[in-house]
């Protein structure tokens, strides 16, 4: 099926931001700063045009429609923007500090009912009887490992690891090392899954366009060239300084 050509310059874009931007890691470059500053200039005027299309939607519009509660909202917009004022820049303080306060307010609200209300109910309510052999042993390690890390934060007075009791806060300190290892190589396998993705991108979607497989080498021959010191390249000579 035939492309249209938004699609394809849009395949092409990508392909090589894609390559510029994984040149990185051998050595940095400056097509890996023009994707690294294209890829930043693009989001910023992005994030502008959203900003100010929620204000004309979220807030201009509800007003204009009666809502004139969202005065009191563009007014403590407007005043963050006196702290460009030298000598009114405090204003903008007392907006801010309503924007952290309801920020925290709220984060603090849902932190608590998904990372630590949640989880006390799950684990309370986790079954040993009446269920498979496998599923009985992993919640039973599971309430073991909850109960031996709660037990070893909370009684940390002098003293209390050390004799027979000290069992608890080894298996705790195993348990913290193989969950932290975890999320660790979770995160870099996130991160090999991006990459192959990305391979995978250009190996079915870029390479079979027309024109790719010969631009290939060139970029590449290009990245590497980029890469030498400039004062170590044949061309162009560096100007030498009076």
């Amino acid at each position: 099926m035939a492309m249209d050509l938004a699609s394809v310059t849009s395949i092409w874009l990508a392909a090589l931001f894609t390559i510029w931007a994984y040149s990185y890691t051998f050595r940095d470059n400056m097509w890996f700063k023009f994707a690294e500053h294209t890829y930043v200039g693009a989001a910023a005027g992005n994030l502008i045009v959203l900003g100010i299309d929620n204000v004309i939607r979220y807030g201009w519009i509800p007003l204009t429609k009666g809502s004139m509660l969202y005065i009191v909202v563009f007014l403590l917009g407007i005043l963050l923007y006196s702290r460009y004022h030298g000598k009114y820049f405090w204003i903008s303080r007392f907006p801010l500090a309503l924007m952290v306060g309801i920020g925290i307010g709220l984060s603090m609200r849902s932190t608590v009912t998904s990372e630590f209300i949640a989880q006390i109910q799950s684990t309370v309510t986790m079954k040993v009887l009446g269920v498979d052999p496998w599923t009985a042993f992993s919640n039973l390690v599971f309430i073991i490992i909850v109960l031996c890390v709660v037990y070893f934060f909370v009684f940390t007075f002098p003293g209390i690891h050390k004799g027979n009791l000290g069992i608890i806060s080894k298996i705790a300190r195993y348990s913290m090392m193989a969950a932290f290892g975890y999320s660790f190589a979770n995160g870099f396998l996130s991160r090999i899954t991006m990459i192959f993705g990305r391979l995978d991108f250009l190996k079915s979607q870029w390479l079979p366009l027309p024109g790719a497989m010969v631009a290939l080498p060139i970029v590449l021959i290009l990245l590497v060239y980029a890469m030498i010191p400039a004062e170590k390249r044949p061309w162009p000579k560096p100007a030498k300084s009076k």
